[in-house]
């Protein structure tokens, strides 16, 4: 399946979109987790778009799009994303938005519910914290993550350091190397620099913990979905966020899927493709 880039602006930033699939099927909007780019749906929106037109979005500070002039934050994200799916007179659209990304897609179908008919939010923590996570757990990762190295000597130089590290160990090889073919750009030496600076990352890592999800539950219409991976620190059926979410968005199901870390979607696509397939086949709480 080939694909193709489009660029949007709205809410003052030049948006890049990863689009496969004939225009003229359902629309679909996918959105990335913090630190990924849009080609790190590959694998899932291949197939995708053999039954819909799939546009993979890249967010504020991450992949094609442009940086934030202002800052970064998990609101500006949301608003990006309801802002070109006004821009692009989208209606009828179904949404999958991964940890970050399911945060936007809550954010988006909270002010959207004419035109966002399903979200399916794939390991998003729709509470402050799983009941298992560690204290000052993001504050760490926030601090690591600045420790990162933003510039490499080779893409392959990059490939082979990012393959080893614990987070990117299980991802399939598609899906790691659409991530570091389109979350690296080259530079005119022959480098290689990542598309996310470290600092942004760093930035939504350490905002996370004051967001009050459960704000944006009120008046939530569409069908939602909500996939969680198996891990020491995953979300499950007990977490009080999860129970709010089920209690206070009509219709609302969570599946646990019994396998993968945060980065369900890499690791087992086939089997994340066939739960968002089956939903959104489905028609579930798809107003008439």
């Amino acid at each position: 399946m080939s694909q193709s880039s489009s660029f949007v602006v709205a809410n003052g930033i030049k948006h890049h979109i990863l689009e496969m699939g004939e225009r003229s099927r359902p629309p679909v909007m996918m959105v990335h987790a913090t630190g990924l780019c849009a080609y790190s749906w590959l694998p899932i929106a291949r197939n995708l778009a053999r039954d819909y037109f799939v546009m993979a979005l890249d967010q504020r500070g991450h992949g094609d799009t442009e940086p934030s002039e202002c800052g970064y934050s998990f609101e500006m994200v949301g608003n990006d994303l309801k802002a070109i799916i006004e821009t692009l007179d989208l209606k009828g659209l179904r949404v999958v938005g991964h940890s970050s990304g399911g945060l936007a897609s809550l954010m988006a179908a909270s002010q959207l519910s004419a035109r966002i008919v399903q979200t399916c939010l794939v390991e998003t923590r729709v509470g402050e914290s799983p009941a298992n996570a560690p204290p000052g757990e993001l504050y760490e990762r926030a601090r690591r993550t600045r420790m990162k190295r933003a510039i490499w000597e080779s893409r392959q130089a990059m490939y082979e350091a990012y393959r080893k590290r614990p987070a990117f160990r299980n991802w399939t090889e598609e899906a790691f190397g659409a991530f570091i073919n389109g979350g690296a750009r080259a530079l005119a030496d022959g480098r290689v620099e990542l598309k996310c600076h470290p600092d942004v990352e760093a930035t939504f890592y350490e905002q996370r913990d004051s967001l009050q999800v459960s704000h944006y539950f009120d008046g939530l219409q569409g069908g939602f979905l909500l996939l969680l991976g198996d891990y020491p620190e995953a979300q499950t059926l007990q977490d009080v966020g999860v129970k709010r979410f089920l209690e206070g968005v009509p219709g609302a199901r969570v599946k646990p899927m019994g396998m993968g870390s945060h980065f369900l979607p890499m690791e087992h696509p086939g089997e994340v493709t066939a739960e968002v397939s089956q939903f959104f086949g489905s028609g579930e709480n798809i107003a008439s």
